[in-house]
This record gives C-alpha cells, structure tokens and sequence, in this order.
C-alpha cells in the first residue's frame, strides 16, 4: 500500500518500461518528436492548426492595416495598442506553424488559402473609424479565444505539447480582449477620437 492507501499498479506504467521506451523510440526516427505515445490524429491536428494559422496571419494584418489608419493624437495610444497585436499575432502564427512542422506537416501561408480558411474576417475602415476599428479587432480576438477554447478541449491528453502551446496563445488573447475591451469603453464614454470629420 502506498502512505495514501492506494496500491500500487501491478506493473509499472508503460513509460517506465525502460526498454520498451527505447524499442518504440527507434521506429519512424524521421517522425522527430512525434513517438507512438502521441495519441492525436495528426492529420486533423494539423488542419485544426492550419486553421488557427490563418486566422493569426489575417488577424495581424488587420491589426496592421487599422493601426496605420489611426492617426489622430489623441488615437496614438490605440494605434499602439494596434501594432503591438500585429506583432503579438505574426509571433503567435509563427510558433503554430513550427509546431505544424515538429507534427511532420507544413504551415500553410499561402495568401489564396488564408483568407478562406481563417476564422476571422479582415474588415479595412479606410476613414480612420476608431470605434469600427476597436469594435472589429474586438470581436476577432473574441472569435480566436472561441476557437482556442474549443481546441484545447478538443485535443484533450491527446498531445500535451499542441495542448500547452493553445492554452498560452488562448491566454494571451484573453488578455488582448481585456485591452480592446477596455478601448471599447473608453471609445463608448469619449466619443470618436480619431474619426475624420463627418464619419
């Protein structure tokens, strides 16, 4: 018995099967990191991360596109807060697609397969609409904490490693939706800063 009083299996789990280890470790060498105990469907996964790819990639270029829109000093603050969503997301989208490499596949970047794969709709406001601008990001950041929610769940103990990489981008964008959240109210109080006049 165990000092909690559980006994103790009859044998000891599979990763402590020292040899057996090693024998499973030695097929598929070229897999890389990815070993029998891996219980994901890769194929799955990987699109599952395409996915998220893409909508990373088109959620930093609207990021970019509005924060060059924002020109208004009294904007700058947000437009900031804009381009450093830019940067936060290119990051994010790069460390998925390493993880799509390390799963034995390959990021999809292709511009004519971003758009329609990604979770988030790029929308311009050439007119420099802040409160279009905080209102759109906003809902975008919302849609990827829904998708990263739901594919945390979804791969479960099945792969730790893509599990723990969702769980610190879903994370990070919890945190954005409470920046931009925060900009929403701001925007709600203040009026329009930043919008041209008669927008």
């Amino acid at each position: 018995m165990t000092p909690s009083g559980r006994e103790h299996p009859a044998s000891p789990p599979t990763v402590l099967r020292m040899r057996e280890v090693r024998d499973r470790a030695l097929f598929d060498l070229d897999d890389g990191p990815v070993t029998p105990s891996n219980r994901a469907d890769l194929t799955a996964t990987t699109r599952l991360l395409n996915v998220l790819l893409a909508s990373l990639v088109v959620s930093s270029l609207q990021y970019e596109q509005h924060a060059l829109v924002v020109r208004a000093p009294l904007a700058r603050p947000l437009a900031e807060l804009l381009f450093a969503g830019a940067d936060r997301d290119r990051g994010d989208a790069r460390l998925v697609a390493t993880r799509i490499r390390q799963l034995g596949c390959v990021g999809d970047y292709d511009p004519q397969h971003l758009s329609p794969r990604s979770q988030v709709a790029f929308r311009a406001f050439p007119d420099g609409d802040v409160v279009g601008i905080v209102t759109q990001n906003l809902v975008g950041v919302r849609i990827l904490v829904q998708t990263l929610q739901e594919a945390v769940r979804w791969i479960g103990d099945d792969d730790p490693t893509t599990r723990r990489l969702l769980e610190r981008l879903l994370e990070a964008k919890e945190t954005q939706a409470d920046e931009l959240s925060a900009q929403s109210a701001q925007q709600a109080a203040t009026g329009r800063p930043g919008a041209r006049p008669g927008t």
